[in-house]
């Protein structure tokens, strides 16, 4: 029995090769090596794109009703402006680098076809628009008002002239420079549909309108989140729309949280991303506690989660824009 546990042993052990310690200098030059990299990488990256012609990326080419689109502009110019029709677009300037960026907001209600984005400089952009799924949904009924005591035909009339014009006055003073830095995040921790999708019909009595944010599942005070740095613009209780909170984002961009329980924040507050503004109810017409999110980009009416997902492209560089622009165009 014990030579066979000696024989077992050999074996074992012969199936293990000694490993030779590696000597102590190749650490040191592996750090140098690291440390070279770190420095020459960013330097060679920062001397690509100054060589970089002036140019212009989007994302995506191809935009549906409701789409935001990302533009990114590599210019040595002072200013950069812009436009999409009769649309001003903002950019900034990031850093100390030659680009600028900005968000293009393709309206639920835009005609779907050919369009050209124009940036000073000549370095206009073509852009296709195709119609979103919602186009030529049937609508839905809209659910019953008796909790509030009103009628279908009152509740389109208050969302109209009552709620729809409170904000479009806030929604009206742009600021053109941003208080954000980074991509947007979710305005819950946990992200489920609940209830009407972005663009949506929903048919009123006579009346049909259109569903411009997403209803999302929050069981009654839960944590509402800012999506991103910005100023607390409105803070108010609307008759259909309940508490609503509004965050101005800067470059034209506004975060719109409806049906709250309770406010957290008030107007002229500063926020910083994942804030927590307010919790969730189900106040003014609402069958159940959910929260309805929106955004607007410039005024218009975009799909608040493809918006979210869009600015994600804020943290690709230029120079990955360009390489994957040349290999576009080679392989057109």
């Amino acid at each position: 029995m014990a030579k066979r546990k000696n024989k077992l042993k050999k074996k074992i052990s012969a199936g293990f090769k000694k490993v030779k310690k590696i000597p102590a200098h190749f650490y040191t030059i592996g750090v140098f090596v690291i440390f070279l990299l770190m420095l020459v990488v960013p330097l060679f990256t920062q001397i690509f794109i100054k060589n970089l012609p002036d140019s212009v990326y989007i994302y995506p080419e191809n935009a549906k009703q409701g789409d935001t689109v990302f533009v990114r502009v590599k210019s040595g110019a002072k200013n950069i402006t812009g436009n999409f029709g009769s649309e001003k677009m903002f950019f900034y300037k990031k850093t100390d680098s030659p680009e600028w960026v900005s968000f293009l907001g393709i309206d639920a209600d835009q005609n779907p076809g050919d369009y050209k984005i124009y940036i000073d400089g000549g370095l206009n952009k073509e852009i296709k628009i195709i119609p979103a799924d919602f186009s030529s949904a049937t609508s839905a009924q809209a659910p019953s008002p008796t909790k509030i005591g009103q009628t279908q035909q009152k509740v389109a009339e208050n969302i109209v002239k009552t709620d729809n014009s409170a904000i479009n006055k806030v929604l009206a003073n742009l600021t053109p420079e941003p208080y954000f830095t980074g991509p947007f995040s979710f305005p819950l921790s946990t992200m489920k549909q609940s209830g009407f999708s972005f663009g949506k019909f929903i048919s009123f009595a006579q009346y049909k309108l259109q569903h411009f944010g997403i209803d999302l599942k929050a069981p009654e005070k839960t944590n509402i989140y800012a999506v991103n740095d910005g100023k607390v613009v409105l803070t108010s209780s609307l008759p259909d729309y309940g508490k609503t909170v509004i965050i101005d984002h800067g470059l034209g961009i506004f975060s719109m949280y409806l049906h709250l329980d309770e406010f957290k924040v008030s107007v002229g507050d500063m926020v910083k991303n994942e804030h927590i503004i307010g919790l969730s109810g189900d106040s003014g017409y609402s069958s159940a506690p959910h929260l309805h999110f929106s955004i607007r980009v410039d005024g218009s009416r975009v799909d608040p989660i493809a918006f979210i997902q869009t600015t994600q492209k804020m943290n690709d560089s230029i120079a990955t824009a360009a390489i994957v622009q040349t290999f576009k165009n080679i392989f057109k």
